[in-house]
């Protein structure tokens, strides 16, 4: 690949490993304010109230929860912090690839347009997960019990953070060493599939969405991040380490 076809490969180019102040205080900033963002859709009844201008109708309140949220909304709500707080501690963390602002505010928007699609899908009563036969008291466990997709999603959900950023933590060890530089790693998680980190975002990705909106829209929301990571992003990062 030639020089110029890097610098316009921005995937390519932000795995410089470089520091980056303004760029990683952007991103990590941006993903915390997604979990404000998606608590506040939720418990100032943004989301319902749009759906209602949009002219469909929202689920029904069940049962007191925490955070003054319905059972329900603190366990979309508990998704989007647990994707932010996966992000932030990626970059903090593990990340040493620049984070230039353009591709900061990129991803940060990308993400809040991901999580905010599910938040609004799952307070319209057409596509909500969000279980309709319980009474007004009912339980966070009771919510749970009684919608399995709910369960379903909140299950992949917590398999796939814990897969990548189970993956990325062991690589990071291994990289530490300073007899490891500049070699691969085959080991923990990463014997199990070449991209495995990959396949746990795209996990977490297809549970949050399934929680949200049940299978269907889980399904098209895990096919898309697969499709996109072996037809772009995969073959990049072969790209990439074929050329060091």
């Amino acid at each position: 690949m030639s020089d110029k076809s890097k610098r316009q490969d921005w995937s390519l180019a932000s795995r410089e490993k470089r520091p980056s102040p303004l760029g990683s205080t952007l991103y990590v900033g941006l993903r915390a304010a997604d979990a404000v963002l998606q608590y506040n859709l939720l418990r100032q009844g943004w989301a319902h109230e749009a759906v209602r201008v949009l002219g469909g109708s929202v689920v029904p309140s069940v049962g007191p929860g925490p955070w003054g949220l319905t059972p329900y909304g603190t366990i979309l709500t508990s998704l989007a912090i647990g994707a932010s707080l996966k992000h932030v501690v990626w970059k903090i963390l593990i990340g040493e690839q620049e984070m230039k602002p353009a591709a900061a505010f990129a991803i940060g928007l990308f993400n809040t347009v991901f999580n905010s699609t599910n938040t609004l899908l799952s307070a319209w009563a057409w596509s909500s997960a969000a279980p309709t036969n319980l009474p007004p008291s009912a339980s966070l466990a009771d919510v749970l019990r009684s919608s399995p997709w709910l369960l379903t999603g909140c299950a992949l959900f917590g398999v796939g953070i814990a897969t990548e950023l189970g993956a990325e933590l062991d690589r990071m060890r291994f990289k530490a060493k300073p007899e490891n530089k500049g070699k691969p790693y085959g080991g923990g998680l990463w014997s199990l599939a070449t991209n495995i980190n990959y396949g746990g975002y795209t996990l977490w990705r297809a549970g949050y969405a399934m929680a949200a909106a049940g299978p269907a829209w889980g399904l098209a929301v895990g096919t898309f991040f697969f499709y996109d990571f072996t037809s772009r992003a995969i073959p990049v990062l072969d790209r990439y380490c074929s050329e060091k």
